[in-house]
């Protein structure tokens, strides 16, 4: 259990190390703090962050750097300024009069001014989700026991899938399970599609049923809403100013996840519906994302649903950075209600 001292301490370090970008020593702590113990105190607290896994000595003789479990600490006991919403919302408005209202230029325009008060790569990504019906379903023979499934809706688009049996059909059985399926969900919406299937597999043994039944088990993939998605980012040229990005080999790994659009639209998708949240280094699942940080939040507007956020490497300004990501997402929802 930390103390409200140790707290006090790991916070100086968090912050002078973010400011500086070197190991802080018990010196600059007491000063910083203006703390009323010796520096020798100081070295026993962090020496006990360190045994805690919050900080890290990189060098024998030299001061200490917080890890990602120090940074998370550090996070946890963050308060919201007050007043920083305002000071954003009349930033974003005036960026916004003179420009056309519409859902991809706001997107475009809230991306750009991330970026420059963020000095940190920011993005913004949106999907508008349309009500599609079902065209028409395709069951094309493959090689061995795998079908392709083409899905084909309106408005215009096609979702393919390949699923494998467990045995072998012929072309004909194929072909008569294709317009059974086609009976039950063609002019449907995907929910009634979805469920028509599952309600007709039920008492059908045929070997129909069988390959209607294996499509059924797949139909949240293959009558899944196409979601019209637009992503945009603003690359900040001090951005590659920082110390961490001078590792030639860290600085390509994040331009590469970074001008990957499907890659990072589907890290931005599973954050859909969330509110402002923070991952850390280590706490990413994917390794190459473990040196990085990610803040994110979730919006409305209008028709739209979408994630906004900054990346950059771990050592940043979490307090700054999540309100002003926390403050752009309040702020396009109520343009969203105003304007939509």
């Amino acid at each position: 259990m930390l103390t409200e001292r140790d707290l006090q301490i790991l916070r100086t370090i968090v912050d002078l190390y973010v400011r500086e970008g070197v190991p802080v020593s018990s010196l600059a702590v007491k000063e910083s703090a203006g703390l009323a113990v010796s520096t020798a105190t100081i070295r026993n607290v962090m020496a006990g962050l360190e045994r805690n896994g919050l900080l890290k000595k990189p060098h024998t003789s030299g001061g200490r750097m917080p890890t990602d479990e120090g940074y998370r600490t550090y996070v946890d006991q963050l308060e919201t300024r007050r007043g920083f919403h305002d000071e954003f919302a009349t930033r974003f408005r005036d960026e916004l009069r003179d420009q056309d209202l519409d859902v991809n230029t706001i997107m475009a325009s809230a991306s750009r001014i991330l970026g420059t008060l963020s000095k940190n790569f920011a993005v913004v990504y949106g999907s508008v989700v349309q009500e599609s019906r079902v065209s028409r379903i395709q069951l094309i023979e493959l090689e061995g026991t795998r079908i392709l499934v083409v899905a084909n809706l309106t408005p215009e688009y096609e979702r393919t899938a390949v699923i494998r049996m467990d045995r072998r059909f012929s072309r004909d059985v194929i072909e008569r399970a294709g317009e059974w399926i086609n009976r039950i969900v063609q002019n449907k919406t995907l929910p009634e599609a979805k469920e028509g299937l599952e309600l007709a597999i039920r008492d059908n043994v045929t070997d129909e049923g069988i390959i209607t039944r294996e499509i059924a088990i797949h139909r949240e993939d293959i009558f899944s809403e196409p979601p019209a998605v637009e992503l945009y980012f603003e690359e900040r040229g001090h951005l590659l100013e920082q110390p961490e990005l001078s590792d030639p080999k860290l600085l390509q790994l994040l331009l590469r996840f970074l001008h990957d659009k499907q890659y990072l639209t589907s890290i931005l998708s599973e954050r859909l519906g969330e509110r402002t949240r923070i991952t850390i280094g280590g706490e990413h699942k994917a390794q190459e994302l473990k040196a990085f940080s990610f803040v994110t939040a979730g919006y409305r507007m209008g028709v739209a649903t979408g994630v906004l956020g900054i990346i950059g490497p771990t050592r940043m300004r979490y307090g700054y950075i999540r309100d002003l990501v926390d403050s752009a997402a309040h702020e396009l929802e109520a343009v969203g209600e105003e304007y939509f």
